[in-house]
């Protein structure tokens, strides 16, 4: 089980993966993800392990996402790896979660779509001041997946709804406000966290001992004037409405000078995709109710339904492969009525928000 793009070592206790496709900013492909999967396995049993670091090559990425360049190859050549691909991704996201070591994501620079998957069930979600931290999927005609149904309905108030509909990207102090991380630490010392975690003592609580190298390093779990928590709340009175056409007019109503954000939201959300806003705003709602395992098997069951619209393929298109910025959605908001979307994904009333 060998790839320059993944890299293993076990050092002194720690296990350690390295994504290494630096100038694809880590962008984790099929082959990566059954290998992480199968040495996470190997390592549940592995003694000599006792604490797991996940961390990206170079200093732009930990992980901007999956490799969707990928995904739309299988897409236009009919071919069907991509189901493949989002099943192995999703596996692997899901069980991060429940995983019995110390699992720690180094969420340094961007950390975007698949890398949150392999982030957010973290048992330590550590930023530094470089993190740039987004689900910006509504951009290229998609849902947020890999556990954003979880994660983002768990943020504070609104803010997930907020996150998904307009797949905005956030520095590290809102991050930490909005809860999809833990901890900040200051980039200076990535080394000197990565040597202690090869000095834990065995015999003694891994979780406490980890927490108290943060602590005696410079890092700190509280954030620092976030500017997420100024627009908590208008967020939280906009984008807890029903539809998204009800929060694009109430933001039209919202619009002044003194909020030049709001302007900027819905500039952003007349540009994404209408099918991705709306199928976004119904998954995060049903999210909040849910089991982890039970939003993956929705957001599984979404993406069937999903892929074969065209939406993903035309945002791809638009914006990774032929770069001319403008996508031409299929849907439009007023298409998009509840009937519309039961008939699009019928399972969706299964589970209920």
């Amino acid at each position: 089980m060998m790839s320059d793009e993944i890299l293993f070592e076990k050092k002194n206790g720690l296990g350690l993966i390295t994504l290494n496709r630096p100038k694809a900013l880590n962008a984790l492909n099929a082959e990566m993800l059954r290998l992480m999967h199968q040495t996470l396995l190997d390592w549940e049993t592995d003694h000599t392990i006792q604490v797991v670091l996940v961390q990206g090559a170079g200093e732009k990425a930990f992980c901007a996402g999956g490799d969707i360049r990928g995904v739309y190859e299988s897409l236009s050549s009919g071919s069907d790896h991509h189901t493949d691909f989002f099943r192995d991704e999703y596996a692997l996201n899901e069980y991060i979660y429940t995983y019995p070591k110390p699992y720690i994501a180094l969420m340094h620079g961007y950390t975007m779509g698949g890398g949150m998957g392999i982030a957010q069930g973290a048992r330590f979600r550590v930023l530094t001041e470089r993190s740039k931290i987004a689900m910006p999927e509504v951009a290229i005609g998609y849902f947020p997946d890999v556990g954003a149904s979880h994660f983002l309905a768990q943020c504070p108030g609104s803010i997930g709804d907020y996150l998904a509909v307009t797949g905005i990207t956030l520095d590290c102090e809102d991050a930490l406000y909005a809860k999809l991380a833990d901890w900040i630490l200051p980039s200076h010392e990535i080394d000197d966290f990565r040597v202690a975690l090869e000095k834990l003592d065995p015999h003694a609580d891994m979780t406490q001992q980890i927490i108290q190298i943060l602590t005696q390093l410079s890092a700190r779990n509280m954030p620092l004037n976030p500017a997420l928590e100024a627009k908590q709340k208008v967020i939280d009175a906009v984008f807890s409405l029903n539809s998204v056409t009800e929060i694009m007019a109430e933001l039209e109503q919202k619009k002044s000078s003194d909020a030049p954000w709001i302007d900027e939201i819905l500039e952003l959300m007349h540009k994404r995709s209408p099918l991705g806003m709306v199928g976004t705003h119904v998954a995060i709602k049903k999210g909040k109710t849910l089991s982890i395992s039970a939003c993956f098997q929705m957001e599984n069951k979404l993406s069937e339904c999903w892929l074969p619209l065209g939406e993903f393929e035309e945002g791809i298109r638009a914006l990774i492969i032929d770069k001319d910025q403008s996508p031409q959605w299929i849907f439009s908001l007023t298409d998009l009525t509840p009937e519309k979307i039961q008939e699009l994904f019928p399972f969706l009333n299964q589970y209920q928000h």
